[in-house]
């Protein structure tokens, strides 16, 4: 049942972002290993890559990583190329998370906090990555503190999605279309910080919700996997799944930057890659915490397309 949206005007009324941000897959590259943990894109990896490409074999499995981590480094980043590459989003040893790819999210909250500062509006930045478990929570302070140093400001997330376990793309999902929707109820918001809830400074709902999503959902292409029976086989699908959580009433507008990539390299490999931001993805989210809901200034990035496939032998090995 939904819940009801109180109607607000005048001075009450106040628009709000939501930004939820994923972290392996977006703020790294990660690459999907079948039966295994996703490989980490660093520059020890791509070192031992290079090394082996160039020298001894290994097991065949070996080999097939091997694979996988070499095109991945070598792949092309923008329409333009200009050179570019995925290496150059690679975390430093002994990292996790990128500092090219830490600055772009910066740039995207920088935005966000600029427009809600122009319109009188508010933001939340929601960890809704699985980094918001407890046992994580050095991680977290340790991108917190890159974030603040990126933003020159210091930087917390504002709240996190319900822990839950989360394995799959549905799930990853469900949580944030509960979170939008416990944010829309009647009341106080009321979203959740470990289990518990808590009250974001003022109360009441916002007039409008513009709900910005970073999630690559565990490397998984949209390809028609299920969610609460609506099957989502495009970006589109699952945004429209985020906003048929909220009341009907309720004026929300939904963009999903999904940070993903799969090709078939000569040699019939399958690789499926959770690229990071890259410049593109960026350009998108700013414009739409800019207030472009539209999408026509910054179209979707769908992989398969005619732009995609013409590339995606380009790095075979």
């Amino acid at each position: 049942k939904r819940a009801a949206v109180h109607a607000m005007t005048g001075a009450d009324a106040f628009p709000e972002t939501l930004i939820f941000v994923d972290v392996d897959g977006v703020l790294n590259v990660g690459i999907r290993d079948y039966g295994s943990t996703p490989v980490l894109l660093d520059e020890r990896g791509c070192q031992f890559a290079e090394k082996k490409k160039r020298g001894e074999r290994g097991s065949a499995e070996q080999d097939r990583l091997i694979e996988k981590v070499f095109a991945v480094m070598e792949r092309p980043v923008g329409k333009g190329r200009g050179g570019a590459t995925l290496r150059d989003s690679a975390c430093r040893t002994g990292e996790q998370c990128s500092d090219l790819l830490v600055a772009r999210l910066a740039t995207i909250v920088a935005a966000a906090v600029a427009n809600a500062g122009a319109t009188n509006g508010r933001l939340q930045v929601v960890l809704s990555s699985n980094w918001r478990r407890p046992a994580r929570v050095g991680r977290v302070r340790g991108l917190e503190a890159h974030l603040s140093k990126h933003l020159n400001r210091p930087f917390t997330f504002d709240a996190t999605t319900r822990q839950v376990d989360e394995s799959i793309a549905a799930d990853r999902l469900r949580c944030i279309g509960d979170f939008v929707r416990d944010r829309l109820c009647a009341g106080p918001p009321c979203a959740t910080v470990e289990d518990s809830p808590v009250v974001v400074e003022g109360s009441g709902v916002p007039s409008e919700l513009r709900v910005l999503i970073l999630d690559d959902f565990f490397i998984t292409p949209m390809d028609g996997w299920d969610c609460d029976g609506v099957k989502i086989r495009s970006v589109t699908d699952a945004e429209d799944y985020v906003k048929g959580c909220a009341p009907s009433s309720a004026h929300v507008s939904v963009r999903l930057v999904h940070p993903y990539e799969e090709w078939t390299n000569l040699s019939g490999v399958r690789i499926q890659v959770g690229v990071g931001l890259t410049q593109q993805h960026c350009r998108q989210a700013v414009a739409f915490c800019k207030g472009d809901t539209s999408g026509a200034a910054a179209p979707h990035l769908q992989y398969g397309s005619e732009d995609e496939r013409e590339t995606s032998s380009f790095l075979c090995c």
